[in-house]
């Protein structure tokens, strides 16, 4: 082939490529829309406390029954004991080695915990190696569960007390965490496999989880619309028969 033809061929894939779309992006809970997120498609609620719709989202209050847990997960328990089941299979692959980001906003204006190790409030984003993150959110601070053990590992000082878009990356072995654009924390991803709560969402893949999952913690917090970012998988112009195809119909 010559060099005129190479560039060619390489016009139309550049262009291919250019408007080819980066990534899907799924609204688990469209705030907005005025209703809970559990009738939505995405999310189901799981738990004990005092939930109510409110502007742009959704308040739930657990520190009415503190020895309780309630929050939001994109799972549903099944009937044979302890396991799961996607409440909508059209839920994609979170695959870690592309990477995917869980976007929420989220106001925390109250929280308790009888801890060091504990939250109010947690988000728990697993890929499907079952591999992911925990992280604990306290009025003044954001901070990672360790692993099995659950006690607490890196953290930051961060205001959490009005809404704030967080936006929760996985990629690879490490997530990053950025508050309204900016990173505020960042460390390797955990295994919580060895982990042994009466309800264990540890061990299932693509597990997500909004809320309050102790009973040694409380909090009043008001969650708006959550978000999942996976990458789109590439056109078939891009995959090696379109590559091909392409060559073969510039030649």
């Amino acid at each position: 082939m010559t060099r005129v033809h190479l560039a060619r061929l390489a016009l139309p894939l550049l262009a291919a490529l250019s408007a080819a779309p980066r990534a899907a992006v799924i609204d688990l809970y469209q705030g907005a829309a005025g209703t809970m997120p559990q009738a939505q498609p995405w999310m189901t609620f799981i738990g004990l406390g005092l939930a109510s719709s409110v502007a742009g989202g959704v308040s739930l209050d657990t520190r009415l029954h503190p020895s309780l847990a309630a929050g939001y997960f994109n799972h549903s328990l099944t009937a044979a004991p302890g396991t799961w089941a996607l409440k909508n299979p059209a839920f994609p692959d979170l695959d870690p080695a592309v990477g995917f980001t869980l976007g929420f906003e989220l106001a925390l204006p109250d929280e308790d915990h009888l801890s060091n190790d504990r939250a109010g409030f947690s988000v728990i984003l697993l890929g499907d190696d079952q591999k992911g993150i925990e992280l604990g959110f306290w009025e003044d601070r954001i901070w990672a569960q360790s692993g099995p053990d659950f006690v607490q590992a890196e953290g930051v000082a961060v205001n959490t007390l009005t809404k704030t878009l967080y936006e929760l990356t996985i990629r690879g072995l490490n997530y990053i965490l950025n508050a309204d654009g900016s990173q505020v924390l960042t460390g390797p991803t955990r295994d919580y496999t060895g982990a042994t709560p009466s309800v264990d969402p540890y061990e299932t893949p693509g597990m997500i989880f909004l809320g309050d999952d102790t009973s040694s913690a409380s909090a009043l917090f008001t969650l708006g619309s959550i978000r999942l970012e996976v990458p789109a998988p590439p056109p078939w112009w891009l995959l090696p028969a379109g590559l091909l195809a392409l060559h073969r119909r510039r030649r």
